[in-house]
């Protein structure tokens, strides 16, 4: 892969601070979408995707006599508010504001665009989410030596959404490529039943995910449903290895290749982990997964 965007500036394991502000500050704009852009089937109104000129999360299109979009930069790190063809309308650079100020600053703009008060207040988030300094009122911290974390954020998210791209377009039943904010992870599922229903159908998610509260450094994985047996798991290209505590899907670690020589080595052994391991998947839900 020739545009492969060389990682490894900053030590994967480093990048867990710069990842949950980044985390909590994408909460505003996906609080735009989850309110204001017309609901979907999915669920879809709250996702992302990433675009690769402005390298910037968008949301998908508010209607109205000025539509707009939120989103999310990593670096430099800010909330946007775009126009149809992705112009910036407006931005609000984190470094310095609090959450508080975040979100306030993204009611009144869109309230502004709009022509309109909001008609309830933007969603926060309230269960199972990472804790982090931002929540209780410090400031972001996101310039400094903290500017290395979002920058190289910025570089997986790209990397990942130009891989899973391709590898959604050799693979028929594939969704669109989506941050899902949550999670905050950037993954397509491959539905191996394409038109039926998601929740019940075999299917394959791949993804990448920036580190979670069970693996702090960033990880591509690839999670066949529903699950299989743990025993006859295939064997993995690129250094990947199947996760079977907790839940069962393959993953690679980014330790496990950002130490490769050059960008177009480090390109290659994700590849090959994201189609063996989707590979395999196809055959483990073919033999027929667990119940």
């Amino acid at each position: 892969m020739s545009d492969w965007e060389t990682l490894g500036a900053v030590d994967p394991h480093d990048l867990t601070d710069a990842r949950l502000q980044l985390h909590w500050a994408a909460q505003a704009a996906a609080a735009v979408g989850k309110q204001l852009v017309p609901h979907q089937p999915d669920y879809g109104e709250q996702s992302f995707q990433w675009q690769a000129g402005p390298r910037t999360f968008v949301q998908g299109l508010v209607p109205g006599e000025r539509p707009f979009r939120a989103a999310v930069r990593p670096s430099p790190a800010a909330l946007l508010l775009l126009d149809e063809n992705g112009g910036v309308l407006d931005e609000f650079l984190l470094e310095g504001h609090t959450l508080d100020e975040a979100y306030e600053w993204t009611r009144s703009e869109v309230e502004r665009l709009l022509g309109r008060p909001l008609e309830k207040p933007l969603e926060w988030p309230v269960e199972d989410f990472p804790a982090h300094p931002v929540l209780h009122g410090a400031v972001f911290f996101t310039t400094g030596a903290s500017g290395p974390g979002f920058a190289e954020l910025g570089r997986y998210f790209a990397n990942a959404d130009r891989l899973l791209r391709a590898l959604a377009g050799r693979n028929p039943g594939a969704s669109p490529v989506r941050c899902w904010p949550h999670h905050f992870d950037l993954a397509t599922l491959i539905l191996l039943e394409p038109g039926s229903d998601p929740e019940k159908a075999r299917s394959i998610g791949v993804g990448l995910s920036p580190g979670d509260g069970g693996m702090a450094e960033p990880y591509f994985y690839v999670l066949p449903w529903p699950a299989p047996p743990m025993h006859g798991l295939p064997r993995l290209a690129g250094g990947g290895h199947w996760q079977t505590a907790g839940w069962v899907g393959a993953v690679l670690e980014a330790s496990s290749f950002t130490n490769a020589a050059t960008n177009g080595s480090q390109a290659r052994q994700v590849e090959e982990f994201l189609d063996s391991a989707v590979a395999g998947s196809r055959q483990l839900l073919a033999d027929g997964g667990s119940e």
